[in-house]
């Protein structure tokens, strides 16, 4: 049973959900506790999604909304999503929730790391109280600074869910996100690392480690539009900031756009770097070359005529945009960073892993896929290799593993 107010998904909008109702107070929580509280059949456990705000466009969204949808499908337990806050208008999540699942928010503003999320700890103990979960999965491990306190003495079980990895969250010593893994991650009832590598960081990095368990995101099953022909296009999908390398893509594009002016490079997102990318495409004449879509309902229908998937970031965890690209038999280039892309790309087989930030060799190796149509083809017809152990079912089967026989 879901809280009133949630809508099903819009006919002309198949990927995402439209919702309809009113924007729920923080004063309403109480309520919406108890509405959902008492609908779990006998026996299923109760699994909450825990999210700084699940109706943004990321990655990390995409993959809790996909692992969501698909446990509340097969019915083994009963699954809800908390937000810190829910920013985006009418409250609507970017990616599809089930109608199975019922999401709500702690409060109606952005909450940053602090002390002031301290206010937000009774609202949550609350929460896993009334609502009697069992489960609560971190979707971004500094959470796990209000779950494990929340959640002391309630019977709920926490699981932090690593996006990134081991060597991000400890980079900066003393750091607030450092500090949490060393000393809040640690109490926690388990972690789930997107990587091996990343499994023994967190094994060999903590003192007192908890449980760890690998589980890679999944690939979503590709949208076919019906589109014979490719066009000559390369695409890159993410978030506009400084994380995800926008000033290495500028760079890169700038070399292998001008040597090949009959090519187009699609950027599809939004973010902080927005308008700064703009005034590149400027200063460099790349306009009608360079082209910045904004955050796009049907991403499938951009990669189903593409050739190129770049990925230009200077961290990833496990990329979700790269397994859309694999999904959809494009010939993948990357930067081989720390953890992520060497999981997805086998070099030289079905894309190009290329040394961290040089855009220059980056560009060569864009440049050697645009000109011979052969070994383009090739990677594309590879893009394939290697996607079993991404596939939903297979992930699906090691999320009710560790769920049913690890944490409860």
């Amino acid at each position: 049973m879901r809280c009133s107010g949630y809508a099903a998904r819009s006919a002309d909008a198949p990927e995402y959900h439209r919702w309809k109702g009113k924007r729920k107070e923080n004063g309403n929580l109480h309520k919406i506790c108890k509405k959902a509280a008492g609908t779990t059949k006998a026996g299923q456990k109760k699994i909450c999604f825990f999210s700084g705000d699940i109706t943004r466009s990321g990655g990390t969204e995409r993959a809790a909304c996909l692992i969501a949808n698909g446990l509340a499908r097969r019915g083994e337990y009963e699954v809800c999503v908390l937000s810190l806050t829910e920013q985006a208008e009418g409250n609507k999540p970017f990616f599809w929730l089930d109608d199975r699942i019922a999401h709500t928010a702690l409060g109606k503003r952005k909450v940053r790391p602090g002390l002031g999320c301290a206010a937000l700890l009774w609202r949550l103990r609350r929460f896993f109280k009334q609502q009697n979960i069992d489960v609560v999965i971190d979707i971004d491990i500094v959470l796990d600074a209000l779950s494990v306190p929340a959640a002391f003495g309630t019977g709920t079980r926490v699981v932090s869910w690593e996006h990134f990895h081991f060597g991000y969250e400890t980079g900066v010593r003393f750091g607030y996100r450092d500090l949490i893994v060393r000393h809040v991650t640690t109490k926690t009832d388990g972690i789930i690392t997107l990587t091996e590598r990343d499994r023994k960081a967190f094994l060999q990095g903590l003192r007192r480690p908890p449980q760890v368990f690998v589980i890679p995101n999944p690939m979503r099953e590709a949208k076919k539009c019906g589109q014979e022909v490719k066009k000559k296009w390369i695409v890159t999908t993410g978030r506009l900031v400084q994380e995800k390398g926008m000033d290495y893509l500028v760079h890169t594009a700038r070399i292998v756009l001008t040597r090949y002016p009959d090519w187009r490079w699609v950027l599809l997102g939004d973010g902080r770097q927005r308008d700064w990318l703009q005034s590149q495409v400027r200063a460099y004449h790349l306009e009608g070359k360079l082209l910045l879509q904004s955050q796009v309902a049907d991403v499938d229908a951009y990669l189903e005529q593409a050739q190129i998937f770049v990925l230009t970031s200077r961290r990833e965890g496990l990329p979700m945009s790269l397994l859309e690209a694999k999904a959809h038999g494009l010939a993948c280039v990357s930067f081989d960073i720390e953890t992520g892309p060497g999981e997805i790309i086998a070099d030289g087989v079905n894309g190009f892993l290329i040394p961290p930030y040089d855009c220059k060799h980056m560009a060569s190796r864009i440049g050697q896929l645009i000109e011979d149509h052969g070994l383009r083809r090739t990677f594309m017809l590879n893009a394939g290799q290697g996607r079993e152990k991404f596939q939903l079912d297979t992930v699906l089967d090691q999320w009710s593993w560790v769920l049913g026989h690890k944490i409860l």
